[in-house]
């Protein structure tokens, strides 16, 4: 174990910060560490925190920069980049110890779908990722055509800035990660960025987050709902005597851990930019202090729900156009007059509506939460017409449609339904596939992904 008594100084100074405001940073920061209390309201700690804050984001920009050019990164700056490490006695030297022990072990995802937040910002920087939306859902580069529109910029300045990794950085942590950062906080109103022991609510080793550990969550939930990050798209192969076939495939999102202790996460996009097969943005808590499967469960029914709204346009709830979005608003809208339900189903939705802020978004979030976690053990939750909205736009895999439901029912006619729709689409695959092969040709891997996906 390093000595890390002096971290705060040697990161400081690894950002260049100047002799005069490093002795001023340092002093606030042993000031904010000797407090008692550090969520105080009184007006000098809610000052000494909006101080902290402010230098934290800057200091985030000169250490991020200075390691583009430094192949041999000290263990307390990559500490800071990661978990938002400053100081030995403000962390703690338990948790000191801990945080220098994961960053040793940090490496890169395999499946390059989840990073870390200093990770995520290397490859907006190399022009590898685009930057996030900010908080009025504006990207990077609708803000630089706006600005060229307005004439705050040319067009030969907008075709520069979209390649300027600083710039890039700049409008991510601009943007996404001050808002994020404060989102995902167990303390929003009292929140300093900077690493504190004071602020865990549980053992740190206990909430740090591993790319395995979310992986493994995640393969759980998409075993239940199996269509989950499956999107349409147009194939075609004239060669194989093939103009235009619909398939699905699975677009999985990216998964940023945000420099934060926290218990909650932001589903933040659904798409990149404004093709459709973009993948997604989730962001984590580096230390997540809640049960993780259920906050990925949450995140995941917020991407069905928007993803939808994506789609459809204007018209996620017109119910002449039927999606997840527009039968789910027409079921909270007509359930008083439903006859398909209970005086005791109506007053459960009632009392939901109210507990959930009369949010259709919210209240098809925990719907979904039970359908996932309860009803695909066959501990029915759920009333029939919900239920049918679910299973119709989000049905559960083969494993559980003929083992925990497949007796049940509430669920035979449903899934009966099911499979006659999916015997049918799998019968015109197979004739279009048939053709194929009978000119002599292999079937190209995306059909037959496609025609795994169809008997999933």
């Amino acid at each position: 174990m390093p000595d890390f008594s002096d971290s705060c100084n040697n990161i400081l100074i690894y950002a260049g910060i100047g002799d005069a405001d490093r002795d001023k940073i340092s002093s606030k920061i042993k000031q904010f560490a000797a407090m008692s209390d550090q969520s105080s309201s009184d007006d000098d700690a809610r000052r000494l925190r909006k101080e902290l804050s402010a230098y934290y984001y800057e200091i985030y920009k000169r250490v991020f920069f200075k390691t583009l050019e430094d192949p041999h990164i000290p263990d307390e700056v990559l500490m800071f980049l990661y978990y938002g490490y400053i100081d030995e006695k403000l962390a703690g030297a338990e948790n000191t110890e801990i945080l220098y022990n994961a960053v040793r072990s940090m490496g890169l995802d395999e499946q390059m779908r989840i990073f870390t937040f200093y990770q995520w910002l290397r490859l907006v920087y190399m022009c590898k990722k685009d930057p996030s939306v900010n908080d009025f859902s504006t990207d990077y580069i609708t803000t630089l055509r706006k600005q060229k529109r307005e004439g705050s910029i040319t067009e030969s300045q907008e075709q520069e800035a979209l390649r300027n990794g600083r710039a890039r950085v700049e409008f991510e942590i601009d943007n996404m990660f001050k808002s994020a950062n404060r989102m995902m906080s167990s303390r929003i109103t009292t929140f300093v960025p900077f690493f504190s022991g004071q602020i865990l609510t549980k053992p740190l080793d206990k909430s740090l987050l591993t790319f395995e550990t979310i992986h493994k969550t995640l393969a759980v939930i998409k075993a239940v709902d199996y269509s989950l990050f499956y999107r349409q798209t147009v194939y075609t192969a004239p060669e194989l005597g093939l103009d235009k076939a619909f398939i699905d495939v699975e677009i999985l999102p990216d998964i940023i851990l945000m420099p934060v202790v926290g218990t909650r996460s932001a589903m933040w996009q659904e798409i990149t930019g404004a093709k459709r097969t973009t993948p997604g943005r989730f962001l984590l808590p580096v230390a997540q202090e809640e049960e993780l499967t259920g906050i990925l469960i949450k995140m995941c029914a917020e991407f069905r729900w928007e993803l939808c709204k994506r789609i459809q346009g204007a018209r996620w709830n017109d119910l002449s156009e039927r999606s997840l979005t527009s039968d789910y608003v027409d079921y909270i809208d007509t359930y008083k007059k439903s006859r398909d339900l209970s005086q005791e189903a109506k007053e459960r939705i009632k009392s939901a509506m109210a507990k959930h802020r009369n949010s259709y978004k919210e209240m098809f979030v925990a719907d979904y939460a039970t359908y996932i976690q309860y009803e695909s053990s066959g501990a029915l939750r759920l009333n029939k017409v919900v239920r049918a909205i679910l299973f119709n736009y989000c049905p559960f895999s083969k494993v559980i449609r003929e083992g925990a439901i497949a007796t049940n029912p509430q669920y035979t006619q449903l899934i009966e339904r099911y499979e006659h729709k999916a015997a049918h689409d799998i019968h015109l695959f197979e004739i279009a596939t048939g053709r194929i092969e009978k000119a002599g040709h292999e079937i190209p891997a995306e059909l037959m992904a496609h025609s795994q996906y169809l008997r999933s």
